[in-house]
């Protein structure tokens, strides 16, 4: 950028300098063929009117040294020559002269031209007296000569110019540029930019702007890689879960089966190991089902409509009552009021058959079960019970998948820690919050935000 702007001084300053050269030189120049044409004319003033109109060559010449060696043309008043100390022949015509031409019509005329005679450009002065006329010339130079003559002094000053120009552009520029170089300096730190010149001042604003957008993607880069590593810590923590929850059935179907292939064995014993068998079967039958159930909520693509919350929670409350009040369970439904949201009833009936179903697994001998739906500015749906409760350390986990309270994987409470995953995802991909409070030993409650 210095460079430029040093190379642009430069040019413009060169621009400059010939084009006052060239006028210079033109107004010297003027002012110089001014100057000698009133020189001619005061020469002119000087001569004797009896020498006109029969003046001759002889006379011409007197009269030329006389002037001091200038050009001396006699003339009669039809603008023929009577005598030219040059040695043009006598009653030639110069009529068509611009500046007899001129004399002739107005007494007294003058031009700049190129002379046939003497093979120069000349400066004439012609005048009318009476009798006839007297023109006097001198050799000059042309514009372009003055000029040309001029170069030798120009290019001295050209020189001279050319040095300033450029120490002044050198210091100039690194006054004008200091302010841009001190932004540059701090765009390298993390602190906002900041100056004191006005100038500045739409600069330091719009990278200020450009250095939070970096920071805010940035930012998003940074979360997305942890996103990906969660993802990936969850996809190895999965395939453990998994592996883990296949491998116990299979190992007890496994070793079931080779006690039968060998034989001697009672038919009470026969007995429970095909119970066995079929125990641990249809459990790895429901292991599968509940992955297959999950994944597939990815890929639930079907449109919503308007669903009552109230009406689905009692519903299910309903199907599983058999089986909750034959644990010895209270299951009270404080769900009379219309909730109306946008989603599938199917997705209503598996969040709270999952949350009923978690609330009576983990509940305590005589405890209960409430579920609560209410409606209003802020719609929301419960499901208390009075169970074993879930630790502190372990709320942040309870969603996650395979995680369950049980941690011998022996299937005491007869399930795979899918079910509040199922709910999570559900909730997330409708836009609703999911929150739970626990207090161990005394139970847990579920709420859903619509």
């Amino acid at each position: 950028m210095r460079k430029r702007i040093l190379v642009a001084t430069l040019v413009i300053t060169l621009i400059g300098f010939v084009i006052y050269s060239v006028v210079s030189a033109t107004l010297s120049y003027e002012s110089l063929l001014e100057n000698t044409r009133e020189i001619l004319s005061a020469q002119l003033d000087a001569v004797d009117a009896e020498r006109v109109g029969t003046g001759d060559k002889t006379s011409a010449e007197a009269l030329a040294g006389e002037l001091g060696g200038v050009r001396v043309t006699f003339l009669d008043s039809a603008g023929n020559v009577t005598g030219d100390s040059f040695g043009v022949t006598e009653g030639e015509s110069r009529a068509d002269r611009p500046e007899v031409a001129a004399a002739l019509r107005g007494g007294t005329g003058s031009a700049v031209r190129h002379s046939d005679t003497t093979g120069e450009d000349m400066l004439y002065v012609c005048r009318s007296y009476g009798e006839g006329l007297v023109r006097i010339g001198t050799r000059t130079s042309t514009q372009w000569d003055a000029i040309v003559d001029t170069l030798p002094t120009l290019a001295w000053f050209l020189v001279l110019d050319i040095f300033v120009c450029l120490v002044f552009s050198y210091f100039a520029t690194s006054y004008a540029l200091k302010p841009v170089e001190d932004l540059a300096r701090q765009s390298r730190g993390t602190a906002p930019l900041s100056t004191k010149y006005r100038e500045l001042y739409p600069i330091t604003d719009i990278l200020n702007r450009k250095n939070e957008e970096i920071r805010a993607q940035m930012e998003l880069v940074d979360e997305e890689q942890q996103r990906v590593k969660r993802a990936q810590e969850s996809k190895n923590e999965f395939i453990s879960n998994i592996s883990h929850e296949m491998n116990t059935p299979l190992t007890s179907i496994k070793g079931f089966a080779e006690l039968l292939e060998h034989g001697d064995l009672d038919e009470e014993t026969k007995k429970k190991a095909y119970r066995i068998i079929k125990t641990q079967a249809d459990r790895l039958s429901g292991l599968i089902a509940s992955i297959i159930n999950f994944n597939e909520l990815d890929n639930d693509e079907l449109p919503c409509f308007d669903c009552d919350v109230a009406l689905a929670a009692r519903e299910t409350a309903e199907s599983l009552r058999a089986d909750i009040e034959g644990r010895g369970i209270t299951l009270t439904v404080d769900a009379d009021e219309p909730v109306i949201v946008p989603t599938r009833p199917e997705r209503l009936a598996e969040i709270f058959g999952n949350l009923i179903r978690n609330a009576t697994k983990y509940n305590k001998e005589n405890g209960s079960i409430t579920v609560t739906v209410k409606g209003g500015k802020s719609p929301y749906a419960e499901v208390a019970d009075t169970g074993i409760g879930i630790s502190e350390d372990n709320l942040e986990r309870v969603f996650a998948r395979f995680f369950t309270v049980d941690k011998s994987h022996s299937g005491k409470h007869g399930g795979f820690g899918l079910g509040l995953a199922v709910v999570r995802k559900l909730c997330d991909r409708a836009g609703w919050k999911l929150t739970v409070k626990s207090v161990l030993g005394e139970g847990t409650t579920f709420r859903i935000e619509f």
